[in-house]
């Protein structure tokens, strides 16, 4: 049995008729599911801004049309660098990024061997035309030992020469400073860290 499809001779048996039909229906069905997607203008696309940087108690956010990219990087919130001191114990250390509110820092003396303990402080900060933090002064003092004291010999006989021994020891006690020592050359490291009580921009 031949039919005409748009002009052109179509032959099919019984069978091939049910098979046909049948493919039209789900075309029909095809057509309706298509129709109920959603528009393609309404898909999310790829976020174009820099991404937010961490918060504090975080948030779940807002922007339903955009997506993270796979290769997105969020801003860091540290600034970690290494500095030498110089003679008088201090150093100018240059942040890797800028602080819109004063940073916490965190300074360690590395590579210590046989050394007394360093001692470090922020003595001024520097800052940008906008008033961002965009670096540091620090000082470092180096702790020494107490004076050597030799003791007194022999038998002390008379209450005079103990009280001359005494009085020698608070001489050489008597505005010594225990922060004294050399930090010339230390190798601190500086970690300056974003505040988390105040928004990061």
């Amino acid at each position: 049995m031949a039919d005409t499809v748009n002009g052109v001779p179509v032959y099919r048996d019984s069978a091939g008729v049910l098979r046909e039909q049948t493919a039209q229906t789900q075309i029909t069905d095809l057509g309706a599911q298509l129709a109920a997607k959603a528009d393609t203008a309404s898909i999310p696309k790829p976020a174009t801004a820099t991404p937010m940087a961490e918060k504090t108690g975080a948030a779940v956010g807002q922007s339903a049309d955009r997506f993270a990219r796979e290769d997105h990087q969020h801003p860091r919130l540290t600034s970690t660098t290494y500095a030498s001191l110089a003679a008088d114990g201090t150093a100018t250390v240059a942040f890797t990024r800028s602080f819109v509110n004063k940073p916490g820092i965190n300074i360690t003396e590395t590579d210590v061997t046989g050394k007394q303990p360093l001692v470090c402080s922020v003595q001024s900060w520097v800052q940008d035309t906008n008033g961002a933090y965009t670096g540091c002064v620090i000082k470092g003092q180096r702790a020494q030992p107490l004076p050597t004291i030799n003791p007194l010999a022999g038998t002390i006989a008379l209450l005079s020469a103990l009280l001359t021994g005494v009085n020698t020891v608070f001489a050489q006690l008597t505005g010594y400073n225990i922060f004294g020592g050399s930090a010339s050359g230390a190798s601190v490291s500086v970690i300056a860290i974003a505040r988390s009580d105040v928004p990061a921009a």
